[in-house]
């Protein structure tokens, strides 16, 4: 390749990576092994987790949802620098596997009553019809229903992970 089009290639290359278009992808959860760096437990639920993913491509594997907003919110140790966020939906994960979709995506809902790792009762959905299976399912009553702003808002009063 002449160097004038391989110059060429690495600056469009390059212009996308700078639009925002991001070429990282969530990596598959090793449960058992990923230690979150929130609370420093290994992520035993894949059906809670969370990831986060630096500019430079560096992955943490959160071991649930409310470790990744309280980090983020700064109430534990310093925040990596963020690129892209990812949390399981609950519905197409398994305890062995978490199917990993943008936050913007997702529909996120919290009751004490649903059990998750860090006891924090938030749990992720991309439909609202699985939301709405999942609190039928459990009998659940005044379930917060919560886009992942609103989730970073309130994380900002107070930790999401009960003390």
């Amino acid at each position: 390749m002449e160097r004038r089009a391989f110059l060429t290639l690495l600056l469009k290359g390059l212009g996308l990576s700078l639009m925002g278009l991001s070429l990282a992808q969530p990596r598959a959860l090793r449960v058992g092994v990923d230690r979150c760096p929130y609370c420093n437990m290994t992520v035993i639920d894949g059906r809670f987790a969370a990831q986060l993913i630096t500019p430079l491509g560096r992955h943490y594997h959160y071991d649930a949802i409310e470790c990744l907003v309280d980090h983020l919110n700064g109430h534990g140790p310093p925040t990596p620098e963020i690129g892209e966020l990812y949390a399981a939906d609950f519905a197409r994960s398994t305890a062995r596997d978490a199917h990993y979709l943008p936050v913007a995506a997702l529909l996120f809902l919290h009751h004490p009553r649903i059990r998750t790792p860090m006891g924090g009762g938030l749990v992720a959905f991309s439909e609202k019809a699985a939301a709405e299976r999942f609190i039928a399912e459990r009998r659940l009553r005044d379930v917060q229903t919560l886009s992942w702003e609103a989730l970073l808002s309130e994380g900002a009063a107070r930790p999401w992970v009960p003390s």
